[in-house]
């Protein structure tokens, strides 16, 4: 499996693996409730490590440039550098589009690139950390929520629209896959002959109807793997049902929301191991798993050659060391970092073909306004991770980092 780069860069064979490992930043980061300057102190501090990390590379002379001018901006504006950073970092994915790495090598933080994609991401959380109001923490100061708000809408505006203008575009050709990543665990799979959507959330009002109708009338089957608000849009599923096109999820989503609603509704109580072809394109398993009373479907989804795995975010960890053994020959797995990569990564071992070195592993569950800090623990993973690939005894797949909005193309 091959990338296809709009800027013509050559694939770049680096180390990842996104858990395996003990992490070993220098100075680990811990996501705690924090005062707008602790926030814009601790920013800076990356930023200059980030800098120093990557002499020679276009980011830094960029970075360089940046500190001078978040210095000078800060003195009359505290709150100016959550916007300046977004802007910062959307250059950034501009110039070092998502890259496929691949563990060739022992330790991640030997590839530049790679190191790079994941400091993006770690600088984009910064001006998306709200400061948590409760007895333990004082209050915002004036002006804080207001700047957090807008600088972070404004960044969600810009994402939303990279996201559809990658859509816009042509269709990928035979034997190609794109790969559109819209907030958090949302995705939409593109072929040649079927455009499927899995977990995709609006939030935050940031979608206007026209948007949700254009996305209807791009897919043909809309998947939701558990009743959590940053995984669904209510209003998409019921334009996906008025058009006559699938929506696949667990019971509770009926049960709760769509039990008066017409329409080609397959909402599962339970696994599904026998292949169901669903809206004529995509061929869909699922495996019922779920945290505490919320049910979760782990799904494996085959639109023409290509075999999706998606876990959402609330299964039983343990439970996704079964889709491998159930489910074989996966060409590309979403998962979050902190859920379900480790037996994700264990159970290749067990598939029936474990060789399968071509997998493809997408994070989700990264950068998403208002979810709690304490459930933000897979950004350390994402950043820090320093490789363990040296153990001979597993099967890495190659790794791709994305944000919001950006897209990738694979080619088998």
């Amino acid at each position: 499996m091959v990338i296809k780069r709009i800027y013509n860069r050559f694939l770049m064979a680096v180390a990842a693996s996104l858990l395996m490992s003990t992490v070993t930043a220098k100075a680990q980061y811990i996501w705690a409730a924090a005062s707008n300057e602790t926030l814009y102190n601790e920013m800076l501090s990356y930023l200059k490590t980030f800098q120093t990390d990557l002499v020679g590379e276009q980011a830094y002379y960029m970075a360089q440039n940046l500190v001078v001018e978040l210095e000078a901006a800060h003195k009359s504006d505290p709150y100016i550098w959550m916007t300046q950073m977004h802007n910062f970092c959307n250059k950034l994915e501009a110039i070092y589009p998502p890259s496929l790495s691949h563990p060739k090598v022992s330790r991640a933080y030997e590839d530049r690139y790679d190191k790079l994609r994941r400091g993006i991401t770690r600088l984009r959380d910064f001006p998306m950390h709200e400061v948590t109001i409760s007895y333990e923490t004082p209050p915002p100061a004036s002006g804080q929520a207001e700047a957090f708000t807008a600088a972070n809408r404004q960044w969600l505006h810009n994402k939303r629209e990279e996201f559809f203008r990658s859509l816009r575009g042509p269709r990928p050709s035979a034997d190609e896959l794109q790969i559109a990543k819209l907030y958090s665990s949302g995705v939409v799979l593109r072929t040649k002959d079927a455009c499927i959507g899995i977990d995709i959330c609006y939030g935050e009002g940031l979608y206007d109807a026209l948007y949700k109708e254009e996305l209807a009338d791009m897919l043909d089957v809309l998947y939701v793997t558990h009743a959590h608000g940053d995984h669904y849009d209510l209003e998409l599923f019921r334009m996906m049902m008025a058009r006559g096109k699938p929506v696949v999820g667990p019971f509770t989503m009926e049960e709760r929301y769509f039990s008066k609603d017409v329409g080609d509704k397959h909402f599962w109580r339970d696994s599904q191991l026998e292949p169901q072809l669903i809206g004529g394109v995509a061929t869909t398993q699922a495996y019922m798993s779920g945290q505490g009373d919320e049910p979760c479907l782990l799904y494996l989804i085959q639109i023409g050659d290509w075999r999706i795995v998606h876990v959402g975010d609330n299964s039983h960890h343990e439970n996704e060391e079964l889709i491998y053994p159930l489910f074989p020959k996966a060409d590309v797995v979403f998962a979050p970092v902190f859920q379900g990569v480790v037996y994700l990564f264990n159970s290749t071992l067990a598939a029936p073909n474990p060789g399968n070195i071509e997998q493809v592993y997408v994070n989700i569950h990264e950068n998403e306004w208002h979810h709690e800090i304490h459930g933000r623990i897979s950004y350390e993973y994402l950043y820090n991770h320093n490789g363990a690939l040296n153990n001979t005894g597993r099967k890495y797949p190659s790794v791709v980092i994305m944000d919001n909005g950006e897209h990738i193309t694979l080619y088998k």
